[in-house]
C-alpha cells in the first residue's frame, strides 16, 4: 500500500485520540500514514504530539510552529485538521488551495456561513475532504443502524437524548462563542445529529429549542455560551428527536440514549422488543453486534471495522485514506458535516427568535441571526 505523507495541524486534546487511531493502525499492519509533521501555536504540543506518534512510526515527525512554513518545507499529500472552531474555514481552506486533502475535525466549520466556504472549496480543488465523526463507528452504534435497516423495532418514532452532568469549571476556549460558536450542544451535539440521521435514514424538517446560561462566570472566567439547552427535532415522517444537554445539573448524572420504534426500542442496554401484555425481551447489545456480524457481508464488515479495528478513530482515519486512494467519497464527507451541524444550530436560531425554525432555512443561509456576530466578526 502507498503511504499518505500527511501532518497534524492543531496538537490540542482531542489530537491524543487521532494518535492512538493512527497507532492502532500501526499495530494491525496497516501502516498507509506517514506523519511528517506536527504543527500548534505552542510548541511544547507539536513537540508532544511528535514524541507519541514516534513511539511506533520509524520517523519522528518534524515539529512547526508556523504552518505557512510547514506547508513550504514539508512534502505532503494531506492534513489532519484538529483545531478551534473559529479557523477551521481559514486553514481548511488554505490546505485545500495548497493541494492538500483533509480530514478535519467536527463541526466543519463555526458557522454555516464559514462551513459554506469549505464545501465551495473542495468542490472546486477536486480533492478529498472529511469530517472526523468517529460516533457513528462504534460498534452499538452500527448496531443501532443495522437493527434499524433490518426493521427490528418497526418503524422509528421517536429518539430521546439526555447528558445531564456538572461542569463548575471553565472549559478553556470552548467557552467563548466566538472561538467555539456555541456549548459542547454544538461541539458534541454534531455527533448526535450525525447518529440520528445516520440510524433514521431522515433529514432534519424543523427545531424548536430553548438555551439558558445558569453560570455565566466560572472561576472568573465569563461564560458567553449556553450550559443547558432542551430541544425537538422533527424529521421526515413525523419521526421525533428530543434534546437535554446540560452542564449545569449538580450531584447526579445522567447520559440516555433511545430510539423508539413501533415494535420496540434500542438502547445503550442492547434491543427491547414489546411482547404480549407488558412483557418485554431484551437482546443485550453484545449479541446484538454479534448478530449484525454473523449477518453482515464481509466486505461490509471490512468497511465498518477494518482489519477488525474497533477504534473509532482508527476507522475514520482508514476510510479518509481509502476515499483519496480510491477517489471515492468518505463515509462523512463535507455535506454531510454542513447538514450535521445545520441541526444544533438550528437550536440557536430558534432560541433567538423564540419560535421554531425550518432547518432548510438554516443550510441555505435564510436565516443567521444568531451566527451574524460571529460572522461579522470573522469579517463574513
Amino acid at each position: 500500500m502507498r503511504k499518505l505523507n500527511i501532518a497534524f495541524v492543531g496538537c490540542g486534546g482531542i489530537a491524543d485520540a487521532h494518535v492512538e487511531g493512527y497507532k492502532d493502525l500501526h499495530t494491525r499492519g496497516v501502516e498507509v500514514f506517514e506523519v511528517k509533521a506536527t504543527c500548534d501555536v505552542y510548541a511544547e504540543n507539536a513537540e508532544a504530539k511528535a514524541k507519541a506518534i514516534s513511539s511506533f512510526q520509524e520517523s519522528k515527525p518534524v515539529v512547526f510552529t508556523d504552518l505557512e512554513a510547514m506547508l513550504k518545507e514539508v512534502s505532503l499529500d494531506a492534513v489532519d485538521l484538529c483545531l478551534p472552531h473559529n479557523v477551521h474555514h481559514t486553514v481548511a481552506c488554505q490546505c485545500l488551495e495548497r493541494g492538500l486533502h483533509v480530514i478535519i475535525e467536527k463541526p466543519l466549520g463555526i458557522t454555516m456561513r464559514t462551513a459554506k466556504l469549505i464545501v465551495d472549496k473542495v468542490m472546486k480543488s477536486g480533492k478529498t475532504l472529511a469530517v472526523a465523526e468517529n460516533y457513528r463507528r462504534e460498534p452499538k452504534e452500527r448496531a443501532f443502524w443495522w437493527a434499524v435497516q433490518e426493521d427490528l423495532i418497526g418503524d422509528p418514532r421517536m429518539v430521546i437524548w439526555a447528558a445531564s452532568h456538572w461542569g463548575p469549571k471553565p472549559w478553556g476556549w470552548r467557552e467563548d462563542r466566538f472561538v467555539a460558536g456555541g456549548s459542547w450542544v454544538f461541539d458534541g451535539g454534531v455527533h448526535w445529529a450525525d447518529l440520528d440521521r445516520y440510524q433514521l435514514g431522515r433529514e432534519a424538517v424543523e427545531v424548536f429549542a430553548m438555551n439558558h446560561t445558569f453560570d455565566p462566570v466560572k472561576e472568573g472566567v465569563k461564560v458567553t455560551v449556553d450550559d443547558t439547552t432542551m430541544a425537538i427535532v422533527r424529521y421526515e415522517g413525523n419521526v421525533f428527536s428530543q434534546w437535554l444537554w446540560t452542564r449545569a445539573g449538580p450531584a447526579k448524572t445522567l447520559y440516555l440514549h433511545i430510539l423508539y420504534g413501533s415494535k420496540g426500542a434500542l438502547s445503550g442496554e442492547g434491543l427491547h422488543i414489546q411482547k404480549d401484555g407488558d412483557k418485554v425481551d431484551t437482546q443485550p447489545m453484545e449479541t446484538l453486534v454479534d448478530s449484525m456480524m454473523q449477518k453482515l457481508e464481509p466486505e461490509v464488515i471490512e468497511r465498518f471495522f477494518p482489519k477488525g479495528s474497533t477504534n473509532s478513530f482508527a476507522i475514520e482515519l482508514y476510510d479518509f485514506y481509502e476515499s483519496v486512494m480510491n477517489r471515492r467519497e468518505p463515509e462523512v464527507d463535507a455535506w454531510e458535516g454542513y447538514r450535521d451541524m445545520a441541526i444544533p444550530l438550528s437550536f440557536y436560531e430558534s432560541a433567538r427568535l423564540g419560535r421554531s425554525v425550518k432547518v432548510k432555512d438554516i443550510e441555505e443561509l435564510r436565516l443567521e441571526d444568531y451566527q451574524r456576530e460571529i460572522n461579522e466578526k470573522l469579517g463574513l
